[in-house]
């Protein structure tokens, strides 16, 4: 039943696993990936797909990924979080609460999640990380006993966290 809840996309290569774990953060480009065709001579290649906690892992990144409103011409102006209204400001509690506040509203967005266990912003560590913080999730999925743990990186100075 959760299998089928959690659906398949197609693979934008940054899960690195069946458990959702992630390979490398939102901040990296993600992608179509290929892979070999089962059955067929090595040169044929397929669009890899994904399923699963993993399917769901990279929805939610995805989620995070989009500014809200981005996706407005589509007709969704809902779909994204805030928190990128956020770059360039400095790395306070106050700030990294509000991020808080708006991953909380993006993941509300997701439908195949039950309920949020935890979302903590923690600030990066030493002088190089002053700017950045990590993103902690942990969500229960509607029909599962296991909860889905995601951390994303976030950079209020932009880029790459």
């Amino acid at each position: 039943m959760t299998d089928d809840l959690l659906g398949r996309d197609l693979d934008l290569g940054f899960i690195a696993d069946e458990e959702g774990r992630v390979l490398a953060g939102p901040s990296m480009r993600a992608d179509l990936r290929a892979k070999r065709r089962e059955g067929a001579s090595s040169r044929k290649l397929d669009l890899a797909t994904i399923d699963g906690r993993a399917n769901l892992a990279q929805a939610i990144i995805l989620r995070l990924m989009c500014e809200r409103e981005e996706l407005s011409v589509l007709g969704v102006p809902w779909y994204g979080s805030r928190h990128h209204r956020l770059i360039g400001e400095p790395n306070t509690e106050g700030n990294r609460a509000l991020v808080k506040l708006y991953v909380l509203e993006c993941l509300r967005q997701e439908p195949r999640l039950e309920k949020i266990l935890k979302v903590d912003v923690r600030p990066g560590d030493g002088l190089a990380k002053r700017d950045t913080c990590r993103i902690e999730i942990s969500a229960q999925i509607i029909g599962s006993a296991t909860p889905l743990n995601l951390v994303v990186p976030f950079s209020f100075g932009g880029g790459a966290a």
